[in-house]
């Protein structure tokens, strides 16, 4: 178990690894930056409906400016649901790691919500195992992360690629709940290939 813990978390792995990025902080972000615009945009033109004297244009301005304000709040509330329930998970992990056990896990398969797709990459969480302390093998699952695909879609129309993605560059490290082991979460990262040289003048 020692070996393990030293070579996934020694200063050089940790170096050339990443963590995933998680997809409700990543949408939260999306519809943050979405709602400030709108609102943004909104407010602007309302407040143009002051320097017109036009009935028509001074009506049009309001309604214009109203429901482009009103839509970046809808999109400013959706972003503090997905953001709230990714400090909810962060704060699960944080407090794992500090009054948890901890256990190197094999990822066994990830699957993929193809629905949701952010550029390149997609949805998707993983299936893991990891051996407890009496030795049993114990599997749980991943909150949702962004995977990296050769695609890029352009709609949710697009083809895709078929079959389970790879997980060779992935790690998995497991923090259990010491009283209740279905109280657990998981952190992935991607790790970069390494080259062995004996001489390195980067």
């Amino acid at each position: 178990m020692n070996t393990i813990e030293n070579r996934q978390f020694s200063p050089q792995s940790q170096m050339a690894m990443k963590p995933v990025r998680h997809v409700r902080q990543v949408i939260g972000n999306i519809h943050t930056l979405v709602g400030g615009i709108l609102f943004g945009v909104g407010a602007l033109v309302f407040v143009l409906n002051f320097f017109f004297t036009h009935h028509a244009a001074v009506l049009s301005l309001m309604i214009t400016g109203g429901t482009l304000a009103f839509s970046g709040i809808v999109e400013l509330i959706i972003a503090t649901f997905f953001l709230k329930s990714a400090r909810k998970d962060q704060t699960n992990l944080d407090r794992l790691k500090t009054e948890g056990h901890s256990f190197p896990g094999e990822i066994i398969k990830i699957h993929s919500h193809l629905h949701v797709r952010i550029g390149r990459s997609v949805s998707a969480y993983a299936e893991c195992t990891y051996q407890n302390k009496d030795n049993k093998t114990c599997l749980v699952r991943s909150r949702p992360f962004l995977h990296k695909t050769e695609a890029f879609f352009l709609s949710p129309f697009d083809p895709v690629v078929q079959g389970s993605p790879s997980h060779s560059n992935y790690t998995a490290w497991i923090y259990v709940n010491p009283f209740d082991p279905t109280d657990y979460a998981i952190e992935i990262a991607t790790q970069a290939p390494t080259v062995r040289a004996d001489y390195d003048y980067r």
